[in-house]
């Protein structure tokens, strides 16, 4: 089976999909359970996992410009049409439920819960991600954007600069007339702009950031430009002022699409303690959604550190310190993955013996990213009611050429946890934006997991 897509008798293909196609495609009246019982159905039959194409069933090709999805780059962003079929979907949470999403990164799945009429709470350890998620999930009038606006504009002087964060080099990355128009434009930001105006304003600045510098726009990761390519780029920069004030406008607009609806009850920095900022909230998630980092797979806080740079996001100044708590992160000492030795790996062990044979960093790297996934899921767990489901969103690549199945082994934690799968899913990517090739000791992945569980009973 390549695909599967519902039969005319299904509303959520049959009328809501071409509804979205001719052009509204912010509204929320989609359900997918008639899909879902079909998907389940063949699950139960086979007990394999059921092959689907997320892009027959929620018709919308890459770059789709929905809602706010697109108010800023993100690398590996999760292809909006999953988590829309998921959050809109009566089988896995009631209407006006709350979803949650403990690696929230950039807002996908927030945004698609907001849309689908549910609450939404998210968790990131990029600071980065946790502001461009706030911001694409709170709907501010359009009237004062353009009134925030027009205070910045008036408010640029020569006078007045914003110094860059010595996170990276800003020589190496922008030139100095840019810089400069940067330092003006984000200094007038930050003296006339507050609260929720502030951090759009912010969001679009950073949004400009990427297309303002000397980085080739084809990788996540800032690598700069060379030669004659350099040079074209050079030429072409446009004025960082004018450019900003074009993306306000474009977000302004996207942001109107949202309408007057509640934003997210809130944030958490770490995926192993979302849980206590829920339990203070005394909220419990009806769903959780969410695509966890894979192990030394992608470079998150790296691919975002000229924007963490401009802003201030690092604390000390430092990507280093932010990487120290991102799950999956690649940076340790000879000290510590000389020990080699490590809890329960879920299935993992034999996998992990053979990659330390060959590289023991990277061997201590895809087991510490395990271990981490484990307090996490503890986590996820506690902050699912009974009777709550978890869609896992998850693929499996090689590493040192050998096989690991990163679905199977965090599938094991959470089964071990007591949650019971209620249907799998496989996927192939075919419009991600992420680096599925990510160092040379790691291969693509080119095919997701998407495994429901269901939670049955209380404690972990």
């Amino acid at each position: 089976m390549t695909g599967f897509s519902s039969e005319p008798s299904s509303p959520s293909i049959g009328v809501f999909g071409r509804t979205e196609r001719g052009g509204q495609r912010d509204r929320t009246a989609w359900d997918f359970k008639v899909d879902t019982d079909q998907l389940f159905d063949r699950y139960i039959s086979t007990k394999l996992p059921v092959e689907v194409n997320f892009r027959d069933i929620v018709p919308f090709g890459p770059g789709v410009d929905r809602a706010t999805h697109l108010v800023h780059t993100y690398p590996a962003k999760l292809l909006l049409n999953i988590p829309l079929f998921l959050c809109n979907n009566s089988a896995f949470s009631p209407a006006g439920g709350l979803i949650y999403d403990p690696f929230c990164g950039s807002g996908t799945v927030l945004v698609e819960s907001l849309l689908s009429g549910r609450s939404a709470f998210g968790a990131d350890a990029n600071p980065l991600a946790r502001l461009i998620a706030k911001v694409k999930t709170t709907y501010i009038d359009k009237a004062a954007i353009e009134a925030g606006l027009k205070d910045i504009l008036k408010s640029i002087s020569p006078n007045h600069f914003h110094d860059f964060s010595p996170v990276v080099s800003v020589e190496k990355w922008f030139t100095p007339v840019v810089s400069l128009e940067l330092s003006k434009l984000l200094s007038a930001i930050r003296r006339v702009s507050r609260d929720d105006i502030l951090d759009f304003m912010e969001v679009c600045f950073s949004a400009c950031l990427r297309y303002l510098s000397l980085a080739d726009p084809r990788l996540a990761v800032p690598v700069r430009l060379k030669n004659d390519r350099l040079e074209d780029r050079i030429r072409s920069l446009e004025s960082p002022v004018i450019m900003f004030e074009r993306v306000v406008r474009l977000n302004c607009d996207r942001l109107q699409r949202l309408g007057d609806i509640p934003s997210c009850i809130g944030f958490g920095n770490d995926a192993r303690t979302g849980h206590l900022i829920m339990q203070r909230l005394n909220a419990q998630a009806d769903l959780i959604v969410t695509s966890p980092p894979y192990a030394g797979a992608q470079k998150y806080i790296r691919s975002s550190s000229l924007s963490l740079g401009w802003l201030g996001l690092a604390p000390q100044n430092k990507l280093r310190v932010l990487e120290s708590q991102n799950i999956g992160r690649e940076h340790y000492s000879k000290s510590e993955y000389e020990v080699g030795q490590y809890g329960n790996l879920f299935g993992a062990e034999e996998a992990i013996k053979r990659i330390r044979s060959i590289y023991p960093l990277r061997a201590h790297i895809a087991a510490t990213y395990i271990s981490e996934m484990e307090h996490a899921a503890i986590s996820m767990v506690k902050a699912l009611r009974v009777g709550g489901h978890l869609a896992l969103v998850i693929g499996d690549n090689h590493i040192c050429g050998e096989p690991f199945e990163t679905s199977k082994y965090i599938k094991a934690i959470f089964e071990f946890l007591g949650l019971k799968v209620k249907l799998e899913m496989v996927d192939t990517i075919k419009s991600r934006g992420l680096m599925t090739k990510r160092n040379r000791a790691a291969s693509s992945i080119d095919r997701e997991h998407v495994i429901v569980f269901e939670k049955l009973k209380g404690e972990v």
